[in-house]
């Protein structure tokens, strides 16, 4: 999968994320925190027996769950419920913010891979350094 085609699927992520929690008509199910900077799973059997994730092609709360891991989301701790947000870029009425927090979150994928890259070069040149000797 290129570049473009993952950033494309991970934008999607964050519109359908945000379009199913500003829903009035799934607040029972999943909906705003008192916040407006996270949102709360009230029901999630409700939630894949409606199939309301299944444009998003998930179908299991362990595969949504990875998934709002692997694009930044990240789960509170103090909260009774499942909930979860972002630092900064989730925020009810800024829509325009979900660009912003694609944006973080790729160059932080880049970031992570790149440094993988680099500790992997090390490691590989410290055993051909002591294969040498």
């Amino acid at each position: 999968m290129a570049n473009d085609d993952i950033t494309r699927v991970m934008h999607t992520f964050y519109i359908g994320v945000y379009q199913l929690v500003d829903d009035p008509s799934t607040d029972p199910i999943i909906s705003w925190s008192k916040s407006n900077k996270s949102f709360v799973i009230w029901n999630p059997e409700e939630l894949f027996r409606r199939k309301l994730l299944s444009r998003l092609f998930i179908n299991k709360l362990s595969h949504f769950i990875s998934e709002l891991d692997n694009h930044g989301f990240e789960r509170i701790k103090e909260s009774q419920h499942l909930e979860y947000g972002h630092k900064k870029y989730f925020v009810r009425g800024q829509p325009e913010l979900l660009k912003t927090m694609l944006v973080k979150n790729v160059l932080g994928r880049r970031k992570r891979r790149s440094k993988k890259k680099k500790a992997k070069a090390e490691v590989h040149k410290r055993m051909k350094d002591l294969l040498i000797k």
